[in-house]
C-alpha cells in the first residue's frame, strides 16, 4: 500500500512508524480499531544511506538530500496523527556517519518529532520485540532471530517475550557490497572474502549465542524476504537452507555482475528487481551466518524492528492481529 497523489487524513486511532535504515527508509501506519491492528499503509524508498558514506565515514551531500526527500513525502502522512502515536527511528547509518547531525539536524526540522538514535542493543531488542508479537509459533521456544540490514546484522536469542542475548554486528549489505563486489563484479572469489570478513566478526560472539541454544531460527529482514520470495514463486516451502543458499549464490556467480542479475533465470524466478543490487552481500552474511552458527534452517518472521516500536505505543496486552 503506498500513496503517490492525495496523502490521506489519519486521526487519533492511527499509529506511525518511520524507520529511517541504512538502505531504505519505511513508513508504517496502523489502526487500533475495534480492539484489532489493521496496516492501513506503508511506504518505503530505497534511499541507501549507507551508500553515502565516504572512507572517513561522512555522509554524501547526496545520500543527505535523497534522505530529506523522502522524508518531506512522510511528514505528509505524519501531519494529522497525535505526537504521541508516533515514532521515528534511525539505524546504523546514522550511528556511524560522523556528521550525522547535519541529516539529523535538517530532518528533524521537516518531521513532527525529533529522530531518536537507537543504540545497537536497542536495535536488536526491538527487533526481538516486533518478532516476538508477530510470531505464530509456540511463544515458549527459544529463538535466534537474525536481522541483516544494510550497515549492522542484530542477532538475538529470546523466548516469550524477553531478549536474553542481543548484539548488533557492523556488517550489513550496503556496506559489503561498497566492500566485496566492486563495480558489482559477482566472482566466486569476492563471494569467499565477503563470506570470511562476516565470519571473522561473527565468530567471537558465537559462543555466547549457542550456550542459549534455541529450537527455532526467524529472520525478517530484506535479504530473508528476498530468498523467501524465490521460494514462493516455486512454490516450496518458505524455509531457507544452506542448500538453498549454496544454489544461489552459484547462480549469482554465473550471473557474473549484479547488473546482470535478471529475474528471468529460471533460479532467481520470483525476485523484485530492487532486491537485486543488495543480494550477494546480503547472501555472503547470511551464509556465514548459517556456517559459524550451525544453523540448519531458518524460516520467515513477519515482523521486525517497526512492529517492535509500534507495540511499544499500544497497550501491552495487544497482540498483532
Amino acid at each position: 500500500m503506498e500513496t503517490f497523489n492525495q496523502i490521506p487524513q489519519y486521526n487519533a486511532e492511527h499509529y506511525a512508524v518511520v524507520d529511517l535504515g541504512s538502505n531504505s527508509f519505511h513508513l508504517l501506519i496502523c489502526r487500533l480499531h475495534n480492539n484489532k491492528i489493521q496496516t492501513v499503509n506503508k511506504v518505503k524508498r530505497k534511499v541507501r544511506l549507507a551508500a553515502g558514506l565516504d572512507e572517513h565515514n561522512n555522509l554524501s551531500t547526496d545520500a543527505i538530500s535523497r534522505g530529506l526527500d523522502c522524508l518531506q513525502l512522510f511528514a505528509k502522512h505524519l501531519a494529522s496523527i497525535p505526537l504521541n502515536n508516533i515514532r521515528i527511528v534511525a539505524t546504523a547509518t546514522l550511528r556511524i556517519a560522523q556528521n550525522s547531525d547535519i541529516f539529523l539536524q535538517q530532518a528533524n526540522k521537516v518531521l513532527p518529532l525529533d529522530i531518536k538514535l537507537l543504540s545497537g542493543e536497542q536495535e536488536a531488542t526491538t527487533i526481538y520485540s516486533g518478532v516476538a508479537h508477530t510470531c505464530n509459533d509456540n511463544l515458549s521456544q527459544k529463538r535466534l532471530v537474525l536481522d541483516i540490514g544494510g550497515a549492522s546484522t542484530e542477532l538475538i536469542v529470546g523466548q516469550n517475550f524477553t531478549a536474553q542475548q542481543a548484539i548488533s554486528l557492523n556488517l550489513g549489505c550496503v556496506s559489503f557490497r561498497e566492500q566485496y563486489f566492486i563495480d558489482g563484479q559477482l566472482t566466486s572469489e569476492n563471494f569467499t572474502a565477503a563470506i570470511a570478513a562476516a565470519s571473522s566478526i561473527i565468530k567471537p560472539y558465537c559462543a555466547d549465542f549457542i550456550k542459549f541454544g534455541w529450537q527455532a531460527v526467524v529472520g525478517g529482514s530484506g535479504t530473508m524476504q528476498a530468498l523467501a520470495e524465490i521460494l514462493a514463486f516455486r512454490q516450496q516451502p518458505i524455509v531457507i537452507t544452506p542448500d538453498f543458499l549454496s544454489e544461489i549464490k552459484t547462480t549469482l556467480i554465473h550471473c557474473k555482475t549484479i547488473d546482470a542479475i535478471s529475474m528471468e533465470n529460471s533460479t532467481l524466478k520470483g525476485l523484485r528487481a530492487d532486491r537485486s543490487p543488495v543480494l550477494a552481500s546480503g547472501l555472503s552474511i547470511l551464509i556465514a551466518l548459517f556456517n559459524c552458527l550451525a544453523i540448519k534452517e531458518l524460516r520467515l518472521s513477519s515482523g521486525a524492528l517497526r512492529e517492535g516500536l509500534l507495540f511499544e505505543m499500544l497497550p501491552k496486552s495487544r497482540l498483532f492481529s
